[in-house]
């Protein structure tokens, strides 16, 4: 049964149910925001289960983390639940509904993608990419530029140097990257402009004891054995296997330095499977990021349609595994300082030139691929009708994509 509570109270649950409520928001949060949004509903407003500040912190501190935000944040309230296995197991169960859809989409487009009507499909569906990668450069700009002033040109500067360098010069999109964090630091820690970084990384100074109630040798034991003997069997496939060790340590990359969400890590992932590794052409790319936004979760998950025409199911799984491992590893270390995190101003700076450049990256992305999805007046019309669904009715995304499909098969 459904009880509502006030925001200062908690209820608790079993671990079970809140394994369930994961499962829930992974199988019918569609979008990041509108995961976010449903899963704020469920475990704060109708049961209950988290206080309403615990979770806008607990959000908070995904946000400044590299990775699937809603990821990062389901391992942060399963480590608040049940420690190590809580971060391990709530992240696995909210992914798991998007991997299952994944593999069978990813299955479905290998095999019958070169029937004409999946190509109309796909067709309407590239041109709808354009227009949420359009949308998301709209929204992490105005997330990372409040205001457009001149006090914001070392911003425009740093997304400029990253535009230029990937657009134009081809340089390799993690230097890049690595780049706009240093550049940042070097902008803005010896300024008062910190002050003002707002955008995806206030969180409170309030000190918390979680870390330490889970350090007793019993509890280490108990719990940190089996992660190791899963870690040996994961080592060991790797070993055994170089493409599955290339995978791993290719996702592990991504996932470390894929801040701001999963959109912002489109231009890092294309960076690295497809200009560099050559893995998936870039309109099996687009392709990919179209069947990521079909299924519900994150958009992360688009690494295990990349994993899946590498080496099967086994390098779908290694491949999400490894992108998610990142950010959950963070919450296992820094829950217990995790409200400290953001009052470093060396944080805040570092991750303003990582998201100042991860915008620059993303329009020369939205560019490369409108360039090659949108060549005629259907495509045109599907990407102009996506925008405005986008800008003006801000519904679920899921109606959007049964609608282009829908358009797509009559049109293209």
């Amino acid at each position: 049964m459904t009880q509502r509570t006030t925001n200062n109270t908690q209820k608790e649950m079993p671990f079970l149910h809140l394994l369930g409520e994961a499962l829930y928001i992974g199988a019918f949060g569609y979008g990041g925001p509108a995961v976010l949004a449903l899963a704020k509903q469920r475990l704060v407003h109708e049961k209950g289960i988290v206080r309403e500040k615990d979770f806008m912190d607990a959000l908070a501190l995904a946000q400044v983390l590299p990775g699937a935000i809603g990821v990062t944040l389901m391992g942060h309230i399963g480590y608040q639940a049940n420690a190590l296995w809580g971060a391990i197991l709530l992240p696995a169960v909210f992914a798991l509904p998007s991997f299952i859809f994944i593999i069978l989409l990813s299955w479905a487009y290998f095999k019958f993608g070169d029937l004409y009507f999946v190509k109309s499909i796909f067709t309407g569906l590239g041109a709808l990419v354009v227009a949420l990668l359009a949308n998301a450069s709209l929204l992490i700009g105005r997330s990372v530029y409040k205001r457009i002033t001149y006090r914001e040109y070392k911003g425009f500067l740093i997304s400029a140097f990253t535009f230029t360098g990937v657009y134009f010069l081809y340089l390799d999109v993690i230097w890049l990257i690595l780049s706009s964090g240093f550049l940042g630091f070097l902008f803005f820690y010896f300024t008062s402009e910190p002050e003002d970084i707002t955008s995806l990384n206030q969180i409170t100074s309030k000190s918390s004891n979680t870390a330490s109630r889970y350090s007793s040798p019993t509890y280490l034991v108990k719990h940190y054995i089996p992660i190791l003997v899963l870690v040996l069997i994961t080592a060991l496939a790797c070993f055994f296997s170089p493409i599955i060790f290339d995978i791993a340590h290719t996702f592990l990359k991504i996932g470390a330095l894929g801040f701001g969400g999963g959109f912002t890590a489109i231009p890092l992932i294309k960076g690295i499977v497809v200009d560099r590794l050559n893995w998936v052409s870039a309109i099996q790319f687009r392709d990919g990021i179209a069947l990521g936004q079909i299924t519900p979760g994150p958009v992360f998950i688009t690494a295990s349609f990349i994993g899946y025409h590498v080496a099967g199911v086994l390098g779908a799984f290694i491949a999400a595994l490894a992108v998610f491992t990142p950010s959950v590893t963070a919450i296992v270390f820094l829950s217990g300082i995790h409200r400290k995190i953001g009052s470093f101003k060396s944080v805040r700076v570092v991750i303003k030139g990582f998201l100042s450049g991860f915008f620059g990256l993303l329009v020369a992305t939205t560019l490369h691929f409108g360039f090659d999805s949108i060549v005629d007046w259907k495509t045109w019309t599907i990407f102009l009708l996506a925008l405005l669904y986008l800008f003006f009715f801000k519904k679920d995304t899921i109606w959007l994509i049964l609608g282009t499909i829908a358009v797509s098969l009559f049109l293209v």
